[in-house]
């Protein structure tokens, strides 16, 4: 499970790719950390709340709270103003981990069905989908909520000293 981690971080440049209802998704988000290291992250996942409140203003330094979900993307969870206030969202992200369980559900219940087809098109080639398929469907069934589950951010969040009302 990916643990919490607390970066200040002032962003240089990034792709929007995806924004949605409640979430954004940003590629190639280039970064710099407090030693002027410059580093990037291929995915960063974002509730529209923080990104309204500041989260992604570019050559502002802020304190992101983030969990990786793989090697090179992570999700932001919370993010440190100037002044020492701290905004997050928790009920936004409660909907989301919900979608996510659903998007596994069908994508494991699709991922036989869609392996076949796939394997008859190709010549058994296709039926590679399928152990695909069923990993993407663990993975949004069992980790994220698991590492996004409200008791476990409450831990994390007390864990690296921000009180949550």
């Amino acid at each position: 499970m990916s643990d919490l981690k607390k970066m200040k971080v002032v962003i240089k440049n990034y792709e929007a790719q995806g924004v949605g209802d409640l979430d954004a998704l940003y590629g190639r988000v280039r970064l710099e950390d407090e030693q002027g290291n410059t580093f990037y992250f291929e995915k960063v996942v974002m509730l529209k709340y923080l990104q309204r409140h500041g989260a992604m203003a570019t050559d502002v330094p802020r304190v992101w709270y983030f969990k990786n979900l793989s090697k090179k993307s992570i999700v932001v969870l919370a993010f440190e103003k100037n002044g020492g206030q701290v905004e997050y969202d928790l009920d936004d992200l409660r909907v989301i981990t919900r979608t996510a369980v659903l998007r596994g559900v069908l994508m494991t219940l699709a991922a036989v069905p869609m392996g076949v087809i796939a394997g008859t098109a190709t010549f058994g080639l296709g039926l590679v989908l399928i152990p695909m398929g069923l990993w993407y469907g663990y993975k949004n069934v069992f980790k994220l909520p698991t590492m996004l589950g409200r008791e476990t951010l409450l831990n994390d969040f007390a864990k690296a000293g921000v009180v949550v009302r």
